[in-house]
């Protein structure tokens, strides 16, 4: 067996300007492109602050997502999920969701996705109202 490298991680920086409306509060989010030899896919790390978090939207290739630090959020076609650092997201290619951290703690996962494949010309739905301050407050990682 024989194994690949590429490039280290790229440096953590704030959302790019074509990416901001991606986010509710794009101030408190980072990204870190990440090394992916995968065919027709990118991946990064994203640090959401607490509270921070995308607006809806499809991914028309679907999306993975490893959760790995903090305590998260997801939104889909079947509620509101709390999820932590070791959980796995994997959204269908064209399932609405979004994705972030909860009020009080930030959170960061590592994506998987086709390059550019983000539509957020979607209903929002109860995006607005399914996020209340206490959002996993009950959970064991959970810090105030």
């Amino acid at each position: 067996m024989s194994w690949t490298s590429s490039t280290v991680s790229g440096d953590v920086v704030a959302v790019p300007q074509q990416l901001r409306s991606q986010f509710n509060n794009p101030d408190e989010v980072r990204v870190q492109p990440l090394p992916c030899n995968l065919p027709g896919l990118t991946s990064m790390a994203v640090h959401f602050g607490a509270g921070a978090r995308t607006v809806p939207h499809v991914h028309h290739g679907g999306q993975h997502l490893v959760y790995v630090d903090g305590v998260g959020v997801v939104g889909d076609e079947n509620g509101v999920h709390v999820v932590r650092a070791g959980d796995v997201i994997s959204s269908p290619a064209g399932s609405w969701h979004w994705h972030g951290a909860v009020p009080g703690m930030p959170a960061s996962h590592v994506t998987f996705e086709q390059p550019g494949d983000f539509d957020r010309d979607v209903d929002r739905r109860d995006w607005d109202d399914s996020y209340p301050p206490d959002l996993g407050a009950h959970s064991p990682d959970y810090r105030t």
